[in-house]
C-alpha cells in the first residue's frame, strides 16, 4: 500500500492534523482529469473537422478523436467511482481507527 504524504506547513501550532493523500487518489484524479481533458480537446478537433470539412473522412487521426469521444467518458466515470471508493475505504478506516 503506498504511504500518505503529509501536507506541507506547521503542524506544531494547529488544532487540526494535516490532510494526508494517498498516492493512489492522485493518481486516479489525474487520470481523470487528463481523459476528461484529452475528450474535451479530441471534441473541439472534431468540430473544427465538421466545420471546415463539411464531412469526416474515414483516414487519418479522425476515427482516432471520435473513439475517444465515445470512450473517454465512461473510462472517466468508471475512475471516478473507484476514486470514490478508495477514499471512502481510507476514511472508514481512519474513522475505525479513531474510534478505538
Amino acid at each position: 500500500m503506498a504511504k500518505p504524504t503529509r501536507s506541507p506547513g506547521d503542524t506544531r501550532n494547529s488544532a487540526e492534523p494535516p490532510a494526508t493523500f494517498n498516492r493512489t487518489e492522485r493518481v486516479l484524479a489525474f487520470m481523470v482529469g487528463g481523459i476528461i481533458l484529452f475528450t474535451i480537446l479530441c471534441f473541439g478537433v472534431m468540430i473544427v473537422g465538421w466545420l471546415t470539412l463539411h464531412t469526416i473522412p474515414g483516414n487519418g487521426i479522425w476515427p482516432v478523436a471520435l473513439g475517444v469521444i465515445y470512450v473517454g467518458p465512461p473510462i472517466a466515470i468508471v475512475l471516478m467511482l473507484t476514486m470514490v471508493v478508495v477514499i471512502a475505504v481510507r476514511k472508514a478506516r481512519e474513522h475505525r481507527k479513531e474510534a478505538r
